[in-house]
């Protein structure tokens, strides 16, 4: 009875063993995020395409996600992927400063309305292979707009231009942040775990960010950003390109049917993510504006036209800089507004 026994608990053993080595995933995909958990981005996007990846893979593939801080710095994660430290990261172009010189037409100022509308003209240009030089590094899974930011401030109502004339803005990009400087503010470059600290300790008075992320974005003190800031200035200055990106000799070595299986569920990377966007902004901003310590405000028209006025010679700067990198600007320009006024038209 006991040997009975025995070779009965040996062999569910064996057969527990058998069952865990089956379940086992063939490639573990670590994916690296700026987002932070219990945001639209990461809980109603980033986590359900991990999830519909590992189920149809059939468990051969595991998609390690962590938020923000899980595998690095926001600023960090773009060049982990290029190295393999991780698999996938979602992150930022403009925490690479010049790295993303064709994508950053999209970037340029009163571009686009919608993250929608901005997303399908990246993702427009990427697939007709005009920014397709900027991601050679890496395999492309996703490139996204979010909403054109408002400015939020520490307590400076912008009302004219003047208003402008030495504000130190956080700015989400190197081309919003030339947009900026034509109006006189004082552009500076700081990522998403650093915003808070240069809010609390005076290095800015404003940040261009969007109206929901800054209600979901811890700053300092155990703060959210929105509790740090105001005032906010309702008006479309740009914004920056995200993507999801893959190391490359990752990609390449997954079978065809594994990458079919990402490929299927890697547009839901764009288009939920830009939907997700523009419902929590406008959400976000009427929630921020109905706050009674906070004050919402909009340039009077005259005082637009002279923003749209000041600011379109960094639209020549930037071709400028194309040529000097041997990019057709002109032609680059273009094509992302079609592509823009496209996205229009189809939607009405």
């Amino acid at each position: 009875m006991k040997r009975l026994l025995s070779v009965v608990a040996t062999a569910a053993m064996l057969g527990c063993g058998a069952c865990t080595q089956a379940q086992a995933a063939e490639f573990t995909l670590r994916f690296g995020t700026i987002n932070a958990e219990k945001t639209a981005s990461y809980d109603d996007v980033l986590v359900p395409f991990a999830r519909a990846v590992e189920q149809e893979s059939g468990g051969r593939i595991e998609v390690a996600l962590k938020p923000s801080g899980g595998y690095g710095k926001p600023a960090e994660l773009f060049g982990m992927v290029e190295k393999g430290d991780i698999e996938i990261a979602s992150t930022v172009q403009g925490y690479s400063p010049g790295r993303f010189p064709r994508s950053s037409v999209m970037e340029l100022p009163m571009m686009f309305d919608t993250a929608v509308g901005g997303s399908r003209a990246l993702m427009g240009l990427y697939n007709e292979g005009l920014i397709s030089e900027d991601y050679k590094s890496v395999h492309v899974l996703a490139l996204y707009m979010l909403a054109p930011y408002p400015i939020f401030t520490t307590g400076k109502k912008i009302q004219t231009i003047r208003d402008f004339r030495g504000l130190r803005i956080r700015t989400p990009s190197i081309t919003v942040g030339l947009a900026l400087a034509k109006l006189g503010a004082i552009p500076l470059g700081i990522p998403n775990n650093m915003i808070g600290d240069t809010l609390d300790n005076g290095i800015v008075d404003a940040i261009a960010y969007a109206w929901d992320s800054a209600r979901t974005t811890k700053g300092a003190k155990d703060k959210f950003l929105i509790e740090q800031v105001n005032v906010g200035l309702d008006e479309a200055f740009g914004a920056p390109a995200l993507m999801v990106v893959m190391n490359k000799a990752k990609w390449d070595a997954l079978p065809a049917d594994l990458k079919a299986v990402i490929e299927k569920h890697a547009p839901d990377l764009i288009d939920a993510n830009a939907r997700v966007r523009d419902e929590m902004e406008q959400a976000s901003k009427t929630k921020i504006s109905a706050d009674p310590r906070f004050t919402t405000l909009k340039l009077p028209a005259e005082q637009r036209d002279n923003v749209q006025r000041l600011m379109a010679p960094a639209v020549d700067q930037w071709k400028a800089g194309m040529a000097k990198q041997g990019i057709d600007g002109d032609k680059l320009l273009k094509r992302a507004r079609e592509l823009v006024q496209q996205s229009k038209v189809a939607a009405n």
